[in-house]
């Protein structure tokens, strides 16, 4: 029986995401964050997961001083992602404090973070602004594209003081594609990217198939600029038959997901589905299946 838990599925995205995140939009935004008056860096993640980014902003150098807090709506996977730290942070030497609320993360050359750990509903946790008026970096990996956006962004971008940064990454934008090529493909991914536009999340629309092309016009509509932008695709193939990492489970929980999302829609026959289901697990089993889902990633400040 395959693990489908989410937790799971997030860490086997980790070497995909590594790949895909677009590393000119990186320089810039490190070129930006070192022209920042303020050495410690207060940094606020939203849909944080299991804390990915934070050990890429160690790992890339681009964060010495940090006080970073955790936002995720699902407080077992925040659990989740203070054992995957300390895990991540022992193997990398750092040295490790722990309370509560928070995690310490020491090591060379002045490295010193406070990471905090937050578990709330994002409209919710912005409506208290107290706690996130005086961000100096605002991220969002792969979560921009499961909440409505136009409306969400204002209170997003005032999260910022007014030299702030956003960093967005993983911004799906409309295609899925699975090679090689299957007869039903057109039609199931026309329903499953359908059905991301008519997500519904705590009573509120939750998603967009093409976030990623959307965020230029509403990052101008919320007077924000975009001083970078570029793909961030997830490009994922098996060299020699084995998939890099974990990467086999990535692609089939993308399959999974497909396929539970998909067995919702009465017009989407089961028989079919259930082939195309089985065909592509199977390519995958045999290292034979490619997968692609284009995507953006953009940074800038909240005003132009």
């Amino acid at each position: 029986m395959i693990d489908y838990t989410y937790s799971r599925y997030l860490s086997a995205k980790m070497t995909v995401d590594d790949r895909a995140i677009n590393k000119d939009v990186v320089e810039r935004l490190r070129l930006e964050l070192a022209e920042q008056e303020t050495p410690e860096k207060r940094v606020l993640e939203i849909g944080a997961g299991l804390g990915t980014m934070v050990a890429r902003l160690v790992d890339w150098s681009l964060i010495q001083h940090a006080d970073y807090t955790l936002l995720d709506v699902d407080a077992e996977l925040l659990a989740g992602a203070r054992h995957w730290l300390v895990d991540w942070a022992h193997r990398r030497g750092h040295e490790i404090q722990e309370q509560d609320h928070t995690l310490r993360i020491k090591g060379a050359h002045g490295l010193d973070w406070a990471v905090h750990f937050i578990q709330g509903e994002l409209r919710s946790f912005l409506n208290r602004t107290s706690r996130v008026a005086s961000a100096d970096l605002l991220i969002a990996n792969a979560f921009l594209d499961i909440v409505d956006v136009s409306s969400v962004l204002p209170e997003l971008l005032a999260a910022l003081v007014p030299t702030g940064l956003y960093w967005f990454t993983i911004n799906f934008d409309g295609d899925t594609i699975f090679e090689p090529s299957h007869p039903c493909d057109l039609k199931l991914m026309e329903v499953y990217h359908r059905s991301m536009d008519e997500r519904v999340r705590f009573g509120a629309p939750a998603g967009d198939s093409k976030t990623g092309r959307h965020l230029f016009e509403q990052l101008r509509r919320a007077g924000a600029s975009v001083l970078s932008a570029g793909s961030s695709d997830w490009v994922v193939f098996a060299e020699n038959g084995r998939y890099k990492a974990d990467e086999a489970h990535f692609v089939h929980h993308i399959i999974y997901t497909i396929d539970q999302e998909l067995k919702q829609h009465p017009q989407i026959a089961s028989d079919e589905l259930e082939e195309w289901v089985s065909k592509r697990h199977a390519q995958v089993d045999r290292g034979e299946l490619v997968y692609i889902a284009h995507q953006l990633d953009f940074c800038g400040r909240p005003g132009s």
